[in-house]
């Protein structure tokens, strides 16, 4: 009965402290994983060996616990090896878990003609608790800062904050402007950001809970996010939730380039000389049964179809002139000494953007894998242009729309969008390595000149883009439409334009 009486009187306490401003409870908030301290009034000059400090969690005991009595830990506690006392009897729990949220009480005592007098007053203190406990569809949950997980698999990342008031957490949001969110390493609130679903809850009397669900890109690993907890607009604390992938060398560096330039793949290299001792390896699961070999030992495998394009940079990265489209896939650089490989695997996943054109004025269709490439059309005809992402990276061009915020579009001259001019059938498709997107349209006496461009985006950046320029000669017998290509950038990008001889000439 008197248990219950000091746990009533503790939710009172606590009750008058939140309502009124009352200073005799300081509230406390950390992150788990911090280290706490809980001040004592100290009314003494010499106060370890008077002080007693005390625990309860109306939630985890039946009645106070007490952790340290005349300045000595209690051994019988779970948490002693954690905690210390300063040289003004102030309480420091290192290492902070979500167990150790509720109510605190410093008192201290000294004997008098054989009775015990307490001195000063008590030292309440609630702790609160903010705790990140992830898990993801490829791991079991886990309760720690980082989860070994990997890209393409969707986690949920769930923050709580663990705290012994006796109000809901609605109470507390409403009444006192507690308030969870979260926010990325710049501190912009991710309900604003539509790759993540949060969600806010209260399962029970003593948490508030806020979710954070997303898939996992190839980019996030060491990315950052935060779980905020604020109180009236300022801040109180925060948990950082930091991405860390597994076997970092699993973790490949994406290229986007379009068909016709140049790429350079670079190696993790971790030696001086590095050309005589490097590996690099191709695979492609849409297109070999196994890996192949292109170099090995610094020296080009002789017996490969790109064999020719293929070269070695002083600092080990792979160049490879004029993509084509079959050079999409994964590429891994390895660098050994004596048999014992040297540093970490680079992995590059190569995606190449490639347009293929056709013509109902033509017989056949044409490729258009490099600058020089034409086909033959001319006003009035119809042309279809075929725009595609190849990659190899084992998901749909479905998947990596919605989780990777990747965009197929075909842009006029000004970087307008030509599904908005209803002169344009812009249609989009996939298959299981390409994301597709034609542009039909019959040609016009004024198309001279004028330009298309195929752009790839990922969140609204630029990756790669291939222009198309139709060139009209006068007068008109034949014209033709030549691929531009640009990458990255498309202010830096280089221009072809060829033209077809004019009758008599």
């Amino acid at each position: 009965m008197s248990d219950k009486c000091d746990l009533c009187l503790l939710g009172l306490i606590i009750l008058s402290s939140l309502l009124t401003g009352i200073s005799g409870v300081d509230h406390v908030f950390i992150s788990s994983g911090e280290n706490a301290r809980l001040s004592c009034n100290n009314a003494l000059p010499d106060c370890k060996s008077k002080t007693t400090w005390t625990h309860s969690n109306r939630f985890r005991h039946s009645g106070a616990v007490e952790l340290i009595t005349g300045g000595i830990k209690r051994k019988d506690t779970e948490r002693h090896e954690r905690l210390s006392l300063e040289s003004d009897c102030s309480l420091n729990i290192k290492n902070v878990t979500e167990e150790d949220y509720g109510f605190y009480i410093c008192q201290q005592w000294i004997n008098v003609h054989g009775k015990d007098h307490q001195q000063g007053t008590d030292a309440r203190v609630s702790l609160h608790v903010l705790h990140v406990s992830p898990s993801s569809s490829s791991s079991s949950s886990s309760s720690s800062s980082q989860t070994e997980i990997s890209p393409g698999r969707s986690v949920t990342l769930s923050c709580q904050l663990y705290s012994d008031t006796g109000f809901s957490c609605g109470d507390r949001v409403s009444s006192e402007g507690v308030e969870l969110l979260w926010v990325n390493q710049a501190g912009v609130d991710l309900k604003t950001d539509s790759r993540y679903q949060i969600l806010s809850s209260s399962s029970d009397q003593y948490h508030c809970i806020i979710t954070l669900t997303t898939t996992l890109l190839n980019e996030d690993n060491n990315r950052e996010w935060r779980c905020r907890l604020t109180h009236r607009n300022q801040v109180k604390t925060s948990v950082r939730y930091t991405v860390k992938y597994s076997g970092i060398s699993g973790v490949e560096d994406h290229v986007f380039i379009s068909s016709g330039e140049n790429a350079r793949l670079s190696c993790n290299n971790a030696l001086p000389d590095c050309k005589s001792k490097t590996i690099w390896i191709y695979s492609n699961r849409f297109r070999h049964s196994a890996a192949v070999e292109l170099i090995n030992g610094g020296i080009k495998k002789k017996d490969t179809e790109r064999h020719e394009r293929l070269s070695l940079e002083s600092d080990c990265s792979l160049n490879i002139k004029n993509v084509t489209e079959e050079d999409y896939g994964s590429y891994i650089c390895q660098q050994y000494v004596n048999g014992q490989k040297q540093g970490t695997d680079a992995r590059v996943s190569l995606n190449v953007l490639h347009v293929s054109s056709s013509s109902s004025s033509s017989s056949s269709s044409s490729s258009s894998s490099s600058s020089s490439s034409q086909t033959e059309i001319s006003p009035g005809r119809s042309v279809t242009l075929s725009c595609q992402l190849y990659s190899d990276t084992g998901f749909s061009c479905d998947d990596r729309v919605r989780s990777e915020g990747f965009e197929l579009l075909w842009v006029n001259q000004t970087g307008v969008d030509l599904k908005t001019d209803s002169r344009y059938q812009i249609l989009s498709s996939s298959d299981q390595y390409r994301c597709i997107i034609t542009l039909t349209t019959t040609l016009l006496n004024e198309d001279n000149n004028r330009e298309w461009r195929c752009r790839l985006t990922q969140r609204n950046q630029v990756k790669t883009s291939v222009r198309y320029t139709v060139k009209y000669s006068a007068p008109v017998a034949s014209t033709t439409l030549t691929p531009v290509r640009s990458s990255n950038s498309e202010k830096t990008s280089s221009r072809t334009t060829a033209a077809a001889s004019t009758q008599g000439s």
